[in-house]
């Protein structure tokens, strides 16, 4: 009698369903940290629609961190690894939701920070490719979902090209020769990016790599890197990029611009909205990059802290859908994740910048996707700086850059 009580037992253990995660199945208040709101307080109005909607249960705390970006990413890792493995109150202060810039992804997938996605349950294959990749690790597993694209764009006076009956260069070589012409010609630089030694010009770099002919990811010791390379480096040698540019980030590049100092900067879309409010409202254009845009945005991910993770999945489909994606693009700029909206007849009457976007974005690469990416670009950064100040130097920094990224890439 015994053993038919136990087989009964084991029989019956077999048919009842496995114990769901109590975290990923579990619902609540939640709270959603971002970085620093930039949208016209576009982002705080798509949290207080959510909360309008949500039942009480499911509200959301809004945490905007008014930091630059760097300190904002160690602010979310000291979060996130002092809530490793905190139980009771102290993991209220996890933050359900997070904002990660798109070269963030591997390094907190890497450290055991977020949650995995489910593809299908976020219908992915709405999205840019190329922000989706941004979203996923090399072994194919998505651990956040799109949200605001950008990609570098170029913008021109358009007064003075027409001027010179010249239209938006197509290839660098036509931007070096026009920048070359009409920038002392009008007494102006040429050309200004983002040429400091910080992240901005790690994008630069990049985009004039893949501009003459490199690889997504490049080979630093190769004819088309010291092109690309040495064509930023013979700019400043010859003056038409400003030998200031080297300090520059994207607000003083844009002020330069703005200011009437140049006659192309390259940027991102923000800047559109800007300039469009300065004195050269009706002088400028925008245009795609003469070679393929470093994509750049902001996706959103499921922390593994969170309590309350099928509602932290639910917000982050509204976030991400075509109302809350569409009001972010109209009201504050922000070019969007999914690829609908850049089809649709309304918008592009609207806003005739869209094509330009949708063309930057469709052809935009990743940064080299890697858990250590901050080395990474902290090694490329020294090397294209020392060589932007000293072209005589380029051969032999970008041959050691090789050795350098292969050893940071492998963390030490």
């Amino acid at each position: 009698m015994a053993r038919w009580l136990v087989l009964v037992a084991v029989l019956l253990a077999g048919c009842v369903a496995p114990t769901a995660d109590p975290a990923r199945d579990g619902q609540g208040r939640i709270t959603f940290v971002d970085s620093w709101d930039l949208s016209k307080r576009q982002i705080k109005q798509r949290v207080d629609e959510w909360n309008a909607r949500a039942g009480r249960h499911e509200q959301v705390t809004y945490v905007p961190l008014p930091s630059p970006t760097d300190a904002y990413r160690a602010q979310l890792m000291a979060r996130a690894q002092d809530l490793v493995g905190a139980r009771g109150d102290y993991q209220a202060q996890c933050y359900d939701v997070m904002t990660l810039d798109v070269v963030w992804t591997a390094e907190f997938a890497e450290a055991g920070y977020l949650a995995p996605l489910t593809p299908a349950e976020f219908d992915v294959d709405r999205f840019l490719p190329a922000a989706v990749e941004s979203s996923t690790t090399g072994d194919g597993r998505l651990w956040a979902v799109p949200w605001r694209a950008d990609a570098g764009v170029l913008y021109y006076r358009s007064d003075l090209l027409s001027a010179a009956h010249e239209v938006s260069p197509p290839t660098w070589s036509d931007l070096e020769r026009i920048a070359e012409s009409l920038g002392p010609a009008n007494g102006m630089a040429g050309y200004v990016g983002q040429l400091d030694r910080y992240e901005g010009l790690t994008v630069n770099a990049l985009e004039a790599v893949w501009a003459h002919g490199g690889g997504p990811v490049p080979q630093w010791d190769s004819a088309e890197a010291r092109a690309g390379i040495g064509a930023l480096a013979r700019g400043v040698e010859e003056g038409w990029i400003p030998r200031d540019a080297l300090t520059y980030d994207e607000s003083d590049s844009l002020r330069e611009f703005a200011e009437g100092r140049a006659v192309f900067l390259r940027n991102w879309p923000y800047a559109r909205a800007l300039l469009e409010a300065s004195p050269l409202k009706g002088r400028f254009g925008m245009a795609a990059l003469p070679g393929p845009a470093a994509l750049g945005g902001w996706n959103v991910a499921v922390s593994r802290c969170s309590k309350h993770q099928a509602t932290a999945r639910k917000f982050i489909r509204f976030l991400t859908g075509e109302d809350s994606q569409r009001a972010l693009l109209e009201q504050a700029g922000y070019p969007p994740t999914l690829r609908a909206l850049y089809r649709e007849p309304a918008l592009n009457a609207r806003l005739p910048h869209l094509g330009v976007l949708r063309g930057a974005l469709v052809t935009a690469r990743n940064r080299p996707p890697t858990a250590h990416y901050d080395e990474v670009s902290r090694v490329v950064q020294g090397a294209v700086h020392a060589s932007l100040r000293n072209p005589g130097s380029l051969d032999a920094e970008l041959g050691q850059l090789t050795s350098d990224v292969t050893r940071a890439l492998s963390g030490r």
